[in-house]
């Protein structure tokens, strides 16, 4: 699968463009604040629905309109071509518009999933050092792709704990009318459900990026460092999965996705329980404080470099092994569970790898179709002559806005 045209309309610096682009790698050069990561954003939010830089729609729009447009041809593995189209207007009341092939796609996760993207930016390295806002970010990216109706699941948990939020702030300031207490156990039971399922799915797929991207890192720093990660979430949840796990003899067929309903269900009804104990457990603490103090919504991943916290004791060099890591093994698990290969969006990354980060990033991709930001285009056309040995790389001059090819 690769992308065959662009069209932007309104997005970022772009009033319009319209860019026939290579199957192979395409490299976008020129000065700083000229529009080229722009395009590797809008080739992100074309197939994502979701920008690698703001998580507001609005920040999207060049300034004096109203709305963006982006439309992406796509070449297809079973030789046919395909458009996906991403676009949203601001006013007079703010909607996203999906569709394929000029048909709308009224559900998120019938949209994501068609076109698979891996980004690799500057700010991955928040994955590493940043909040933990920025790793469950990653976590749900990756598990998205892989699986798009989970995408649902986040949406709705977010509107029940919005819910009962507006129900703990209502009953601290005295607002609330009725039983208070059986509205809020009506939230906590459909919440701890929703967390089961996807305590099960961050659990799995944060130990499958643990494994790929040690592997990875091993390779990076010449074996010299170990790199690991524990997902982290509510106390007690994650013993109670590993131990049903574990005595059921089902752990490997759960990591590959093959366990039976009975035993799924099993798990999902034990992980609700203890999840519905510990929301109930902490009630009287949430009235006071007026917001809820547990739940998936503060998960986290605990990345270890010789078991200790490199968001606390890790050098930048360290941490851009790392997230290089953690990148990689994105890309291993992508192309493990689907069956196209991923499109590989590298924005003004070569400047901040050192040379033998950089191969093994591109060597990893190969075969896939690849979009590079950088400034200096005779450093980066060399070092890829080197690396992938491709004269098929096709390249464009960005100035103000406006995209030339060579």
């Amino acid at each position: 699968m690769y992308i065959r045209k662009i069209h932007l309309e309104n997005f970022r610096n772009y009033t319009g463009l319209d860019l026939d682009v290579g199957p192979s790698v395409n490299i976008f050069y020129g000065n700083n604040a000229q529009g080229k990561t722009n395009i590797i954003e809008s080739i992100y939010v074309g197939a994502s629905v979701a920008s690698h830089r703001t998580a507001k729609d609005q920040d999207l729009i060049r300034f004096g309109s109203d709305g963006y447009k982006i439309d992406l041809l796509i070449a297809c593995d079973g030789g046919y071509d395909t458009e996906l189209s991403a676009q949203y207007k601001a006013n007079p009341k703010p909607k996203r518009v999906l569709r394929q092939d000029g048909a709308e796609i009224r559900r998120i996760s019938d949209y994501i999933g068609i076109c698979n993207t891996v980004i690799f930016a500057p700010e991955d390295l928040n994955i590493v050092k940043g909040a933990p806002s920025a790793r469950r970010k990653f976590l749900n990216t990756i598990i998205m792709k892989v699986s798009p109706t989970y995408v649902n699941l986040l949406g709705e948990i977010g509107r029940l704990i919005e819910q009962k939020n507006a129900t703990l702030k209502d009953a601290r300031f005295g607002h609330s009318n009725g039983d208070i207490g059986s509205t809020l156990d009506f939230w906590d039971f459909s919440i701890a459900d929703l967390s089961a399922d996807i305590i099960l799915n961050r659990y799995r797929f944060a130990r499958l990026l643990s494994g790929m991207a040690a592997k990875h890192h091993a390779s990076i720093s010449g074996g010299k460092e170990e790199l690991s990660l524990d997902y982290d979430t509510i106390g007690g949840t994650v013993s109670v999965l590993e131990g049903f796990l574990s005595e059921n003899g089902v752990y490997d067929d759960f990591m590959a996705g093959k366990l039976s309903q009975g035993k799924y269900g099993a798990i999902k009804a034990i992980l609700s329980e203890a999840v519905l104990s510990k929301l109930r457990s902490s009630r009287e603490y949430d009235l006071d404080k007026g917001i809820s103090s547990i739940g998936i919504n503060k998960d986290d991943l605990n990345i270890k470099l010789e078991g200790l916290q490199m968001r606390n004791f890790s050098s930048q060099g360290q941490q851009r092994s790392a997230a290089l890591a953690l990148k990689l093994a994105e890309l291993e698990i992508i192309r493990r569970f689907v069956s196209s290969t991923p499109i590989l969006l590298l924005d003004d990354v070569f400047s901040e790898l050192d040379s033998s980060r950089r191969a093994s990033l591109v060597t990893a991709m190969t075969d896939a179709q690849i979009f590079i930001t950088c400034t200096e285009k005779e450093m980066i056309a060399g070092e890829l002559e080197g690396l992938i040995g491709t004269n098929q790389a096709n390249y464009y001059k960005v100035s103000a806005g406006t995209v030339i090819p060579e």
